[in-house]
């Protein structure tokens, strides 16, 4: 009887450390996931910034060309 017992608990055990261990990479997968997303959005904003820099530099330049041109 203790030994069925002790049976039943193990293989309680042995279930539970399985479904613990499928969680755990399912959690490891949606956190890479999740993790490479964020990085998609930063750098696409990263390149907006960029380009919106650019485009306000090539402006200041054009006016400096004009107003040195000008003057």
């Amino acid at each position: 009887m203790a030994e069925a017992s002790q049976q039943t608990i193990k293989t309680k055990f042995e279930n539970l450390s399985e479904k613990a261990k499928d969680e755990l990479h399912d959690f490891k997968t949606r956190r890479v996931q999740m993790f490479r997303k964020n990085l998609i959005e930063l750098s696409d904003l990263q390149i907006k910034h960029a380009k919106a820099q650019i485009q306000m530099i090539r402006s200041v330049m054009q006016q400096t060309e004009t107003a040195t041109s000008s003057g």
